[in-house]
């Protein structure tokens, strides 16, 4: 048997009903083998994968089998070059025939196919055997790592006789994968309205996860309720959890009876969990009310990825629906297809949304959209989201040209900049109008996509959105796999945030076209997933305003937070102009620009002590007495802070360094990080972390590195910067 380096396979089966059988298993680190032709596994366990073929019919020299993923993934990168690694593979054959081993290389997610066995001479007899092993632990190596979410997915063998490369589909070669949540509980997360009225009732979500930011299904256990302020009828004090509830439990008709601030505590005691309830900011009359939705999630129906191409029960639309209006809370959400399918060739899909855009549309509760995402080569993707009702997608390798043309000027459709696989991109295609950006998605926070639409003249609305493949829509930022942007320095790609973002709009109902509307005027804002209240004016003028002034710029800026706030940077244009470290739940800050520009560009960032983020749509400012040299001597907008690394030592962090840097060694290039240096333990949302920072390449950036130690692999996370809000242009 010979072995190649890992390389793209762009093969796929055609289907077929060929001699042959496949036997799978999967050996968990501790615990009982799972095996059979339906597995069940928890996510994110740790193991070996076994794929035993047996030979029914001869297979040719040139010939040979082909192994297809379908909704989830086995591993960003499988590998046969580090024995000590993650995901290593091996080949055992039972057969005289010479057979060599082809793996994926670093872009399994756009091809199914993850591995070939190729027949070099000689031929497979009926009889023989052979069997794949990815994790292969026997040389040290740790094994490999279930898909972290709960997920339905599809192992595919397929086999060409000939060495033509017309492969067909065994007739027993299909293994199905249900990953099911971890039965452990790790995080509760309680959600209520932002702004009530007294006496009118509503709501309260109380959800359990498991540590992979899953609804964890299995819980049992009572959690108890306390609102400290002691303002609310029909508030229970114990919330019991069963089977029945599947990790979920919706509370309904709780009244605030006076105007007020207030806030809910939950408290599961036997598991040690607790959170805090977002702020409830209880009004007579209100001009407006926050609402929270996602209008860049994904669904079923793709053609680019064999991630979410089988309409499962988490991907279909009426699931994430589903899953929008429960664990999520939100008032409005727009799943859609990532890469959607020629209506002419799968109407099905298209008529899918449309069935739950229907069977969801409660005016006054919750407002779906309709959505998908276009593809162009030059330019940047946009997610399309239409107002109405629409009878067919945009075409999803849609050039610019015609993405304009047919949306750019319309006010019932938005083309939605987002951050992610294909962020937008100006200075290859130059746009006139870009009514909405996003700062922040599964793929970690992108601050600097907002810079970039600044330096263009664009004048966006802010927002922020899941970009949801398989994990949960909207479930709390996590640590999940494969989704980080650090592709091109790592061999394993990064973890990112996995999902969370949401976008706040301020309207004045919650309707189809009262939320449309307070989005086109940029009553916006955009977190990683906390239902912060967060109020940004100038002179009077809320966020998304455009003014003319005589005087200087006063800005006024009233945070309500979800954990105590850590920091809050005023960014004028490309520049931090001012800085509090509050440290407490709630702020509320005057600042008057003294040295003004003739136009600028005023918002908000936000950082609270457990990793979330909330940035302001901008103010956009003439001033008639600024200075162009207002910004001389003022720090950029992404300036990390200057820190001696040598002097941090001793921290709590440096117990996990050996074990970080060991993984580095098996798996990585570690001559790539430079002056690696442990700073502390952050407990954030995503889960308990050792804070590392270090250089990365030759150009010695500075990188922030989250080595979150409480799963059974640790998982690696990496930022630009020093501070984590995605200091890298396209980074």
């Amino acid at each position: 048997m010979t072995t190649a380096a890992p390389r793209t396979l762009p093969f796929r089966s055609r289907g077929g009903n060929d001699p042959g059988r496949l036997e799978a298993r999967f050996q968990p680190a501790s615990g009982p083998t799972v095996r059979g032709g339906d597995l069940g596994l928890t996510a994110g366990a740790v193991g070996t994968w076994e794929f035993r073929i047996i030979v029914e019919a001869p297979v040719a020299a040139g010939g040979g089998f082909l192994f297809e993923r379908h909704g989830f993934l086995l591993s960003h990168s499988v590998q046969n070059t580090r024995p000590r690694g993650r995901d290593y593979v091996t080949l055992h054959a039972a057969t005289a025939a010479g057979v060599r081993l082809e793996l994926n290389e670093l872009n399994q997610a756009h091809w199914p196919s993850f591995a070939r066995i190729v027949v070099d001479r000689g031929s497979l007899a009926p009889g023989d055997e052979l069997r794949l092993l990815i994790g292969d632990t026997s040389q040290g190596g740790p094994g490999s790592e279930v898909y972290d979410v709960v997920c339905q997915g599809r192992i595919v063998v397929s086999a060409d006789r000939s060495g033509g490369l017309a492969y067909r589909q065994l007739a027993a070669g299909e293994v199905r994968v249900h990953v099911t949540s971890d039965p452990e509980p790790a995080l509760l997360r309680l959600l209520g309205p932002s702004i009530a009225q007294p006496g009118q009732p509503f709501a309260l979500h109380l959800a359990v996860y498991d540590r992979n930011h899953n609804v964890c299904t299995q819980y049992a256990g009572t959690v108890d309720l306390r609102d400290a302020t002691s303002s609310l009828d029909g508030l229970p004090p114990q919330i019991t959890f069963g089977p029945d509830n599947q990790g979920l439990a919706i509370i309904q008709g709780v009244k605030a009876q006076q105007p007020g601030l207030i806030r809910i505590e939950a408290h599961d005691r036997n598991h040690g969990l607790s959170t805090l309830g977002n702020p409830l900011l209880v009004q007579p009359n209100p001009e407006s009310l926050i609402l929270w939705g996602d209008l860049h999630s994904h669904s079923w129906g793709d053609i680019s990825m064999s991630l979410m191409d089988d309409p499962t029960p988490v991907l279909h639309p009426a699931g994430r629906h589903a899953q929008a209006r429960g664990q999520a809370r939100l008032d409005f959400a727009a799943p859609g297809p990532m890469a959607p399918p020629d209506q002419t060739h799968r109407p099905a899909v298209w008529e899918a949304h449309q069935a739950a855009y229907r069977a969801n549309d409660e005016p006054g509760t919750y407002v779906p959209y309709l959505a998908g995402e276009a593809h162009p080569n030059v330019g940047g993707d946009r997610n399309v989201v239409y107002r109405d009702w629409a009878e067919r997608h945009a075409p999803t390798w849609s050039d610019m040209d015609y993405l304009v043309e047919t949306y750019g000027d319309r006010d019932d459709v938005l083309l939605e900049a987002h951050v992610g696989g294909g962020p937008a991109d100006w200075d290859a295609y130059p746009t006139a109008r870009e009514p909405v950006v996003e700062v922040s998605s599964g793929h970690g926070a992108g601050e600097w996509l907002l810079q970039r639409a600044l330096r263009h003249g664009h004048r966006p609305a802010v927002i922020a959105s899941g970009d949801t493949h398989l994990p949960l829509l909207a479930a709390p930022m996590a640590a999940h796999h494969y989704r980080g942007r650090f592709g091109n320095h790592l061999n394993i790609r990064d973890c990112a945030i996995g999902c969370g973002p949401v976008a706040a709009v301020r309207a004045a109902r919650c309707e189809r076209h009262a939320i449309w509307d307070a989005v086109m005027s940029r009553r916006t804002y955009a977190t990683t997933g906390t239902r912060i209240i967060l109020d940004v004016t100038a002179n009077g003028h809320p966020s998304g305003s455009e003014i003319e002034i005589d005087e200087t710029p006063r800005i006024s800026i009233t945070a309500h937070a979800c954990a105590r706030i850590e920091r809050i940077d005023l960014i004028r244009n490309d520049r931090a102009l001012a800085a509090w470290r509050p440290n407490a739940l709630d702020a509320t800050l005057e600042f008057e620009d003294a040295s003004p520009l003739p136009e600028a560009a005023y918002y908000v960032r936000l950082r609270q002590t457990d990793g979330e983020f909330a940035w302001s749509t901008p103010i956009w400012i003439t001033c008639r007495a600024g200075s162009p040299d207002a910004d001389r001597g003022l720090p950029a907008w992404n300036q990390h802070e200057s820190l001696d690394l040598a002097a941090i030592r001793p921290n709590d962090a440096e117990a996990f360094e050996q074990q970080f840097l060991d993984y580095l060694a098996a798996n990585e290039d570690p001559g790539r990080f430079h002056d690696i240096t442990p700073i502390r333990i952050v407990n954030e949302v995503p889960g308990r972390a050792a804070l590392f920072h270090a250089f990365l390449g030759q150009d010695r950036e500075p990188i922030s590195i989250r080595w979150y130690v409480d799963f059974p692999m640790p998982r690696l996370r990496l930022d630009w910067g020093w501070r984590d809000f995605g200091t890298r242009d396209g980074g």
